[in-house]
C-alpha cells in the first residue's frame, strides 16, 4: 500500500492515498504526541464503498461528501459517511513537506483536490471540487484525535445541540464532560456546537495542544462525535468543521443552513500542534 511521508523538524505525517486518502498519524516530534486515533481492532486495509462506516471505521482523519447519514440523490444513492472515506485518490504531486491528491472516480461525477501541506509545527490542508449536481449536499471533516487519561476540549461554545435524541449519555446529564475527557469513563455522544469563532483547541494529560482553525464561509459549523470508551469501546473525540448545521440534509435545508451545487467548492483548515 502506498503512503505519503510529509515531514520536517516538528512533524512526521503519514498519508494513504489508496485508503480515503486520509491522514493516518501526525506524531509531534517534541514530544511523540501522535495526534490521530486508530481502531486498535483493525489493520489498514481496502474497504468497499457499500460497507457500513462503524463497523469498518479504522480511523484517521478523513472528509465526508456528499451526506453523513444514507441520503438519496438526483444521481442515485449517497454511500453511508458518503464516498471520500473509501475511494482511492490520485497522487498528483508530491515531496517532502506538500502533497497534492485527487479524484474523479465519484459516483456524484465530483472531481476533488487536497493538497496537504507541513510548514513549522502546523498542517494546513486545502480542498477544491467541482460539484456539477444539483442537489443540496454535506461536506464535513472527520478529524478522529486519541482520548488521554484526561483530555480538554477548549473553545468559545455558547451552547451544545444534540445530533441525535436518543443517542449518548453526555449532553443532557453530564454536561461538563463533553469538555473535560476520560478515557474509559463509559460517556459517549455526538453534538452540534455553537461556537464564537472558527478555532477549537485540544489539549492532553502531558500538556500537548492541537490548535485547529477552519474556513468560516464554507465550514461554518461545527459538530463534535466523541467515545470516553462508551460506543464500541472506543476511546476518540472527533472534530467535525461542517458546511451545513445539521446531519440529516433535510434538516439543514429547513434551516436554510446547507450547501446547494452545481458549484465550484473551497474550503481549508490549518493545525498547529505545541507543548505548553
Amino acid at each position: 500500500m502506498n503512503k505519503i511521508v510529509l515531514e520536517n523538524e516538528y512533524l512526521n505525517i503519514v498519508i494513504l492515498p489508496e485508503l480515503g486518502g486520509r491522514i493516518d498519524s501526525i506524531i509531534y516530534k517534541p514530544t511523540n504526541k501522535n495526534w490521530v486515533w486508530k481502531n486498535k481492532n483493525l489493520k489498514n486495509n481496502f474497504v468497499s464503498k457499500n460497507s457500513n462506516y462503524d463497523d469498518n471505521w479504522q480511523g484517521g482523519w478523513e472528509e465526508l461528501f456528499p451526506n453523513d447519514a444514507i441520503e438519496e440523490f438526483t444521481w442515485g444513492s449517497g454511500l453511508d459517511h458518503g464516498e471520500l472515506w473509501s475511494t482511492q485518490w490520485k497522487v498528483e504531486s508530491s515531496n517532502s513537506k506538500e502533497v497534492l491528491l485527487s479524484t474523479n472516480n465519484l459516483d456524484s461525477g465530483t472531481i476533488f483536490f487536497k493538497n496537504i501541506v507541513v510548514f513549522e509545527n502546523n498542517v494546513e490542508v486545502k480542498y477544491e471540487a467541482d460539484i456539477n449536481f444539483s442537489d443540496y449536499f454535506l461536506f464535513k471533516l472527520h478529524l478522529a484525535v486519541p482520548i488521554d487519561e484526561k483530555s480538554e476540549v477548549i473553545s468559545d461554545c455558547k451552547k451544545i445541540e444534540k445530533v441525535e435524541k436518543d443517542f449518548g449519555n453526555i449532553i443532557d446529564q453530564q454536561a461538563e464532560s463533553f469538555f473535560n475527557l476520560k478515557k474509559d469513563s463509559g460517556y459517549f455522544d455526538f453534538g452540534y456546537l455553537n461556537l464564537q469563532s472558527n478555532r477549537v483547541s485540544v489539549k492532553d494529560s502531558l500538556n500537548n495542544l492541537m490548535e485547529l482553525t477552519f474556513d468560516n464561509e464554507n465550514l461554518r459549523y461545527f459538530w463534535i462525535f466523541q467515545s470516553q470508551g462508551g460506543w464500541r469501546k472506543h476511546n476518540v473525540l472527533v472534530l467535525e468543521p461542517a458546511s451545513n448545521s445539521r446531519k440529516y440534509l433535510n434538516d439543514a435545508i429547513s434551516r436554510n443552513t446547507a450547501k446547494k451545487g452545481p458549484m465550484h467548492f473551497k474550503c481549508n483548515y490549518k493545525v498547529k500542534f505545541y507543548n505548553e
